[in-house]
C-alpha cells in the first residue's frame, strides 16, 4: 500500500515536486484527493485529470469551459449562461426544473457540492487544484455524480505573509482584475481574502437593431478563509464566498435552411448575417447571484481522522431572452420570450472518519442534503400570424398586425433530502497488489408542487395545481484490483456502479405530465486503466479503456403531446451505452521544453429507446465527439538578466457532436480546431510578471452550442472568435 497523507494537509501540497539529482529534469508528483485521501495520482486507480495552479495560471483557464477543452472524454455546452451543459463521456444533464435540475457531473468546490447547474458557469479563481473524475463515482462523492465529478481545491490560507494583484485587458473590451492578501492573524490563526473581477462586451450583433448586442459578462467574486489550529492534531476551516454574474441572454444566432425559420432566412428581403450576427431585437438579461458558507473541521486521533463539512449554499438566477433568436420584424410567424426566476437554498453535512489500520486503508461515513428551491419560467408569446390558422391551413391576418398572447407558465416548487451512508476500503494482499471495495446507499426524497398557466396555450394545454412527492433509493459499489507491475507502472480494473434520482418536469403542458415522475437512471461502468512513468521519470503516461452501461437514461426532448410548441420535457430513453479509449501524456523533452497531449477515443449508442424514439436506436449520445484531441508545448528559458520567458502553444480539436437524440446534422455542433497562444516574462525575483496571450489565434469559427426547436428549425451559440490580451501580475511573498 502507497504511503498516504490526510485530506487536510492535502490542499497544502496538492502539487509537489519529487526531489531529483542535480541536472535531472524529471516530471513532478502530482498530488490528488481523487479518494478523499492525499495520493500520488499515479497511484489510484481512477481516470482522473489534475491541473495546477501554474497549469491553470499558464493555460488561462477562467471557467468551467476552459477545464472541459482540456480534458479527455468531457465536452461543455451552454444553452444560456445560467445553464451550462457538463457532459462526460457522452452523459450528463440538460434539464434545470425545480424538481428535476440534478447534474449527472457533480461539481464541488473545497468539498461541498454546487446544487445548481448556474453555479458550473462562473469564473473560477484562487484554485490550488482542478480534478477532473471521469465515469461514475458512486461511493466516496455520491449525490447523482453517474457520470463524473469535478473537484475545484482553492488555495489555503498561508502562515506567511503573501499578496497578489492581477490586472487583464484585451479586446472586446475586456477588463479583469484578481487579488489575493493572506497571513497570520493571531497565534495559530491563517486568514485570507480573495477576489475576482471580470467585463468583456459582447461579441454577437443584431442587424435589425445596432444597440443590440449579446454575450457580454460582467462578474465579481469574493472569497474569504479563517483557518484556525488551536492544537496540533485539530485543524477548523472557515470558508465565505459571494459572486454575482450579470450578462445578457444567449447569444442565440438562427442557421441553416431548416423548418420555418429557415424558410423566412432564405427571403431576399432581409439583410443578410455573418457568423456572429443575429436578428436581435432584444438582447435579453441573465442574472445569477450565489453565496455560502462552509465549515470544516479535521481531528486527528489515535483511531483516525474525523472530518465534519457542514454549508449553507444559496442563489438567485433571472433569465429572459428571446429564445427563437429573431425579432419581431424579421421573423413576424412567432416570437418567443422565455424567462425564468429561480431562487435556491442548500445545507449539507458530511461526516467522515478515516483511518489506516496495517495493510488496510478505509473510510466510512453519513452525507445529508437538503435543498428547497422556488421557480417560475414559462413564455411571453408575440405574434404576427393566425397561429390557429397557421396549423390548421386556415387563413391569417395581415403581416404587421401583432398580437400579443397571454403567457403560459409554471410556479414550481421542490425540497429535496438526500441522504446516504458510504465507506470504502483499500487492503494490500501484497506489497504490489491492492483490492478496494466501496458501498454507498443513498435514499433521497422530493416533494414537488407546480402550477401551470396556460394563457396562450402554446406550452401549457391546461391550467393546473399539482401537489406530489416520491422517494428514489440506491446501493452504489465499487471493486477495483490495482497492480504495480514495478515503481513506475500501475494497471487497475475496476467496476462501478452510479445513481441518479428521478424527478418531475418543470414546464408540463398538462396535470398529468407536471404529476407524473421520470425514474431514476444507473450506470454501470467496466474500466481497465493504466498509470505509468517511463523514460527515467520523464513521461507520464496514463490510459483508461471503459464500457458503461446505462439503464433508463434520462433524456430532456420535445416530445408530441398536442402542444403547438412542445415544451422540452425529460423521460426515460431505455439503455444506452458508452465506451471508448482514453489517453493522457506529459513528456520533459528537455529540461526547458515539456509537451503534453490528450486524445478520447468515444464509441456511444442508444441501445434500447421507448416510444415515439424507438426509430431512433443506434444513435450516437449528445455531446459525444467520437475523436477528440488537444497538444501543447510549454518552453522556458532563463534570461542573464535573471528573469525567464514562457511560451505556451496549444492546439485543441473535437469532432461533430450531437444535440439531439435524432442525431440532426444541421443541429449538431460541427467539428472544430483552436490554437491558443501565451507569451510570459517572469521577474528575476518572480515579484512580477506579463503575459500576452491570443486565443483563438486563427479565429476559428465555431459552435459552443446548437439546438434544434420543432417546428422553427436550429438555433446555435457561437463561440467568442479571436481575442488578444495582455495580462500583469504582481505578486509579494
Amino acid at each position: 500500500m502507497k504511503k498516504t497523507t490526510s485530506l487536510a494537509v492535502a490542499a497544502a501540497v496538492s502539487l509537489g515536486a519529487i526531489a531529483e539529482e542535480p541536472g535531472s529534469f524529471a516530471l513532478e508528483e502530482v498530488v490528488v484527493t481523487a479518494q478523499k485521501r492525499a495520493q500520488d495520482m499515479q497511484d489510484v486507480p481512477i481516470a482522473v485529470t489534475a491541473m495546477s495552479a501554474e497549469m491553470i495560471k499558464q493555460a488561462g483557464i477562467s471557467d468551467m469551459k476552459g477545464i472541459a477543452v482540456r480534458t479527455p472524454g468531457f465536452s461543455m455546452g451552454s444553452f444560456n449562461p445560467a445553464q451550462p451543459q457538463m457532459f462526460i463521456r457522452g452523459i450528463g444533464s440538460n434539464g434545470d426544473g425545480a424538481g428535476g435540475g440534478e447534474q449527472s457531473v457533480a461539481l464541488f468546490l473545497d468539498g461541498v457540492y454546487i446544487n445548481r447547474s448556474a453555479g458550473a458557469g462562473t469564473e473560477l479563481y484562487d484554485l490550488e487544484s482542478i480534478e477532473v473524475l471521469r465515469g461514475p463515482q458512486g461511493t466516496l462523492w455520491g449525490k447523482n455524480a453517474i457520470a463524473g465529478a469535478i473537484n475545484l481545491t482553492s488555495k489555503r490560507p498561508s502562515e506567511e505573509l503573501e499578496a497578489s494583484l492581477e490586472v487583464g485587458a484585451g479586446n472586446y473590451g475586456l477588463q479583469s482584475y484578481r487579488g489575493m492578501v493572506t497571513g497570520p492573524l493571531a497565534e495559530n490563526i491563517n486568514g485570507k481574502i480573495s477576489f475576482s473581477r471580470k467585463n468583456r462586451d459582447a461579441y454577437v450583433d443584431s442587424v435589425i437593431d445596432p444597440d443590440i448586442e449579446t454575450g457580454d459578462l460582467d462578474s465579481g467574486n469574493v472569497r474569504a478563509q479563517v483557518l484556525v489550529t488551536p492544537q496540533d492534531n485539530l485543524e477548523l476551516l472557515l470558508t465565505l464566498d459571494y459572486g454575482t454574474d450579470e450578462r445578457s441572454g444567449s447569444a442565440v444566432v438562427p442557421a441553416g435552411d431548416q423548418g420555418l425559420v429557415g424558410m423566412f432566412l432564405q427571403s431576399p428581403a432581409l439583410p443578410q448575417t455573418g457568423f456572429h450576427e443575429n436578428y436581435l431585437e432584444d438582447a435579453g438579461r441573465t442574472h445569477v447571484d450565489a453565496k455560502g458558507i462552509s465549515l470544516q473541521v479535521d481531528w486527528d486521533n489515535d483511531f483516525g481522522t474525523l472530518t465534519s463539512l457542514t454549508a449553507w449554499r444559496e442563489s438567485a438566477t433571472a433569465m429572459n431572452q428571446i429564445s427563437l433568436g429573431t425579432g419581431i420584424t424579421a421573423f413576424p410567424v412567432l416570437t418567443i420570450d422565455n424567462f425564468v426566476k429561480e431562487n435556491s437554498e442548500m445545507l449539507s453535512q458530511e461526516f467522515r472518519l478515516a483511518g489506516e489500520q496495517g495493510d488496510l486503508n478505509w473510510q466510512a461515513g453519513i452525507y445529508y442534503n437538503n435543498e428547497k428551491t422556488n421557480r417560475t419560467e414559462g413564455g411571453a408569446f408575440t405574434t404576427a400570424v393566425d397561429l390557429g390558422a397557421l396549423f390548421t391551413g386556415g387563413g391569417v391576418v395581415p403581416l404587421g398586425t401583432t398580437i400579443a398572447l397571454p403567457d403560459d407558465f409554471s410556479i414550481q416548487g421542490n425540497e429535496t433530502t438526500s441522504v446516504a451512508i458510504f465507506g470504502q476500503g483499500t487492503y494490500s494482499l501484497t506489497e504490489d497488489l491492492d483490492l478496494t471495495l466501496g458501498v454507498r446507499y443513498t435514499r433521497e426524497e422530493k416533494d414537488f408542487t407546480n402550477v401551470g398557466t396556460g394563457g396562450a396555450g402554446l406550452y401549457v394545454l391546461e391550467s393546473y395545481d399539482v401537489a406530489v412527492s416520491e422517494t428514489w433509493t440506491a446501493p452504489t459499489y465499487k471493486l477495483v484490483v490495482n497492480y504495480h507491475v514495478n515503481d513506475d507502472t500501475m494497471v487497475y480494473l475496476s467496476a462501478a456502479s452510479g445513481f441518479k434520482s428521478g424527478g418531475f418536469d418543470g414546464t408540463a403542458s398538462t396535470g398529468e405530465g407536471a404529476a407524473t415522475p421520470f425514474d431514476e437512471e444507473q450506470a454501470l461502468n467496466l474500466e481497465l486503466g493504466f498509470k505509468s512513468m517511463l523514460l527515467d521519470r520523464r513521461l507520464r503516461l496514463n490510459g483508461a479503456l471503459f464500457n458503461t452501461q446505462y439503464e433508463d437514461l434520462q433524456i430532456l426532448q420535445t416530445f408530441p403531446n398536442g402542444s403547438p410548441v412542445p415544451p422540452l420535457q425529460t423521460k426515460n430513453a431505455g439503455e444506452a451505452v458508452s465506451q471508448g479509449i482514453e489517453l493522457e501524456a506529459t513528456l520533459a523533452l528537455t529540461e526547458n521544453l515539456q509537451l503534453s497531449a490528450t486524445y478520447a477515443y468515444l464509441d456511444t449508442e442508444y441501445t434500447q429507446l421507448d416510444g415515439n424514439l424507438e426509430p431512433h436506436e443506434g444513435n450516437k449520445l449528445r455531446n459525444a465527439p467520437k475523436h477528440a484531441y488537444s497538444l501543447a508545448a510549454l518552453y522556458d528559458w532563463d534570461l542573464e538578466s535573471g528573469g525567464s520567458v514562457n511560451a505556451r502553444a496549444e492546439y485543441v480539436a473535437k469532432d461533430q457532436a450531437y444535440q439531439d437524440v435524432q442525431n440532426v446534422d444541421y443541429a449538431a455542433i460541427p467539428a472544430y480546431r483552436v490554437t491558443n497562444l501565451r507569451l510570459t516574462y517572469v521577474s528575476p525575483e518572480e515579484h512580477w510578471e506579463v503575459a500576452g496571450w491570443i486565443n483563438n489565434a486563427f479565429d476559428e469559427e465555431y459552435y459552443l452550442h446548437n439546438y434544434a426547436l420543432a417546428p422553427f428549425g436550429a438555433f446555435h451559440i457561437p463561440a467568442m472568435p479571436r481575442t488578444v490580451g495582455v495580462t500583469a501580475t504582481w505578486n509579494l511573498f
